[in-house]
């Protein structure tokens, strides 16, 4: 059982691995913060020079600083360490330059000779005549993304230079860069787009952080609150547990023993009447079933009214502990725990009704009841754990439910758990909460698997055996 155990763990890890990677993978296709970003325009005097100083302190912070995957596969003209330009626009503009000439050196020396420039435009008082004429002319270079504007742009410098005094401006910064804007003309490497090149980064990028940090809890922190994810979504999760793990252990403890009670009845008034229930209540929509419960139990003018209401107080400003705030609101949960068992038991006692009826046919049934076996013996001995198979591949789709929770009841009952916490990050665009969430869900449906394989070797030895 161990080496089994051993063998299924192993096999689980590379499709936890391949997951975590397309979760990444979505992570960062995902619309980029905009505050990492100065935009197309020109930075404006120190003020833009120290923004765009604190976009890069703040991409260090977030390690966005960082090649994204251990290794690269880019074209040939791009820089091997294009993933340290910041802001955003500046990256997009360069590469954009390099892709046309294939000279990433000389697209360098082009940016410095240009910034040099910006520095003499940008230090220009405003009091000085056709000052905001120049700066507005270097200001369209500095966004420009094609070679084949910049002369004439060069030319707009010059003629606007010619308006000012000349001993404002150093005239070997001019020579400079024509002299760049001339080499990267002159640049015949296009055709290195189409040669691949590959790099080799290491560990130190930002997927090896991201999964080191899924596993060690540290997540990230969320662009809404900008506190930790996981303290973000501790409350969340651990509401999500209370009610799911609640509504899955009732509808395991009673659509067992009434999915059995079915089998040894079977054709009578009870499996009918009781079959017929449970597919009604399989059938009926979640959201249904619970807006039904709701008029029912918690309606004064149409229901009885056991139940004051459904709305449940906030934790952060109740000044409680979780386990005070739930005992607290204890009343608040029966109707999402029932709404959620009542769907979960439906399937569960009628799977466990027909895995007790196929496996009630079988010879060595027959045998044992040759041989005396008293029928409660017969039922529950000898029939109940090949019966539990449909049960436990079920259980594998609900164990990451009991962590994910349910959108539907939880927004139905406006119950604060993971459901509404994913809701709440895609409609703000929280993209590293909801990216938890999704790697979280994921990963437990791998566990779930794992868990439904350990089962199933439990529930009858052979498998195991037959695996080895």
């Amino acid at each position: 059982m161990l080496r089994y155990i051993v063998k299924r763990t192993l096999l689980a890890i590379p499709t936890l691995l391949l997951i975590s990677m397309t979760v990444f993978g979505l992570s960062k296709c995902s619309p980029r913060d905009t505050t990492l970003d100065s935009g197309d325009a020109a930075p404006l005097g120190n003020s833009g020079q120290v923004q765009e100083s604190s976009i890069r302190i703040r991409a260090a912070l977030e390690g966005l600083d960082k090649p994204v995957f251990y290794f690269d596969v880019s074209p040939a003209s791009y820089p091997d360490t294009a993933y340290r330009i910041f802001p955003y626009s500046r990256r997009a503009r360069l590469l954009n330059l390099c892709a046309q000439s294939g000279d990433w050196p000389a697209v360098s020396r082009y940016e410095s000779a240009l910034i040099s420039i910006w520095g003499v435009a940008s230090s220009l008082p405003d009091t000085l005549h056709h000052a905001g004429t120049f700066r507005l002319a270097v200001s369209d270079m500095v966004k420009c993304r094609h070679i084949a504007l910049l002369p004439a742009m060069f030319d707009s410098i010059q003629v606007s230079l010619q308006q000012l005094p000349a001993n404002v401006y150093p005239a070997g910064l001019l020579t400079n860069l024509e002299a760049q804007i001339r080499t990267l003309r002159q640049s015949d490497g296009a055709w290195k787009m189409y040669r691949p090149a590959f790099h080799w980064y290491g560990t130190d990028n930002q997927y090896h952080h991201w999964i080191a940090g899924f596993v060690t809890g540290d997540l990230g922190l969320s662009r809404l609150t900008q506190i930790p994810v996981w303290e973000s979504l501790m409350f969340a999760l651990l509401s999500t547990l209370v009610i799911n793990g609640l509504a899955i252990c009732i509808a395991y403890l009673i659509a067992i023993p009434l999915g059995v009670a079915m089998a040894r009845r079977r054709n009578r008034a009870f499996d009918k009447l009781t079959g017929w229930t449970l597919l009604l209540l399989y059938a009926t929509p979640a959201f249904w079933m619970g807006g039904l419960l709701i008029l029912l139990f918690a309606t004064p003018d149409w229901g009885l009214f056991w139940i004051k209401g459904i709305a449940i107080e906030s934790w952060k400003g109740s000044g409680l502990t979780f386990g005070a705030w739930c005992r607290h609101n204890a009343g608040k949960f029966i109707l999402p725990i029932g709404t959620l068992s009542l769907h979960a038991l439906a399937i569960l006692a009628l799977q466990m009704r027909g895995g007790m009826l196929e496996n009630i046919r079988q010879d060595y049934i027959r045998t044992a009841r040759a041989k005396g076996v008293h029928e409660n013996s017969v039922y529950w001995r000898h029939t109940f754990r090949n019966a539990l198979f449909p049960v436990i591949t079920i259980f594998a789709g609900l164990f990451p439910a009991v962590f994910a929770g349910s959108l539907v009841v939880e927004s139905l009952f406006q119950f604060p758990g993971i459901g509404m916490k994913t809701q709440e990050a895609f409609l703000s665009a929280d993209y590293p909460v909801l990216f938890a969430i999704l790697m979280m869900a994921a990963a437990l449906t791998i566990v779930g698997s794992l868990i439904a394989d350990l089962l199933y070797a439990w529930a009858d030895p052979r498998v195991r055996f037959d695996k080895q």
